[in-house]
């Protein structure tokens, strides 16, 4: 898999969920896969888009990988693990197979150190768990997105899981249409671009 430099949009995070944004930093998984994550601070510009994370907690983040760069290095070296993980699950469930055992040991692992990072606080009367970067450390994103992953693969949305049909794409997302039938990840570059491909196609017949 070859390390791309990207400086991430809001129109990269079309999966509906943090967690499939996360395994959606890697594109064109179905030709010549990029990742988008080149180094750890990649994945603080991607977690700035999601607006999952405190901007105080991301900047405390961005001292620590500047102090400790090897550190940094193996965080971002479990965020990915456990990215490939979710991606190979999610694959299997949108093609109506289960995950394999490996897969789900390791996303298994992020969680408990996801969990044993975590603490309760209490807002607006309700308990609720909270992850800082004073606790988790340059794991922070990693923990957190775990903790969404857990939750999507709980929920009844994962019927709708899709994987885009679009030709360099690959990505994962959740499939909001009424119909049930959305192919493409967005319909403003897979979806456009598939058919421009038709067009062209039978331009040619």
């Amino acid at each position: 898999m070859r390390l791309e430099h990207h400086d991430f949009r809001s129109a990269d995070l079309v999966g509906g969920d943090p967690a499939l944004d996360l395994v959606n930093t890697v594109t064109a998984r179905d030709t010549q896969p990029r990742d988008w994550l080149d180094d750890y601070f990649a994945l603080l510009r991607w977690a700035r888009q999601t607006e999952c994370f405190a901007r105080a907690d991301l900047a405390t983040l961005e001292t620590q990988a500047q102090a400790a760069p090897a550190k940094a290095a193996a965080a971002l070296a479990r965020c990915k693990a456990l990215r490939e993980a979710l991606c190979d699950a999610l694959y299997a469930l949108a093609h109506g197979r289960a995950p394999t055992p490996p897969d789900l040991d390791t996303i298994d692992q992020a969680r408990l150190a996801a969990s044993k990072a975590a603490r309760l606080v209490s807002r607006d009367s309700r308990l609720q768990t909270h992850w800082s970067a004073e606790r988790s450390g340059l794991d922070l994103i990693a923990h957190v997105i775990t903790a969404y992953a857990i939750e999507l693969l709980k929920d009844a949305r994962v019927d709708r899981l899709r994987v885009c049909d679009g030709n360099d794409c690959g990505w994962v997302f959740i499939d909001t249409s009424k119909s049930g039938r959305r192919r493409w990840c967005d319909m403003a570059t897979c979806g456009n671009v598939a058919k421009a491909r038709r067009f062209q196609q039978r331009q040619r017949e």
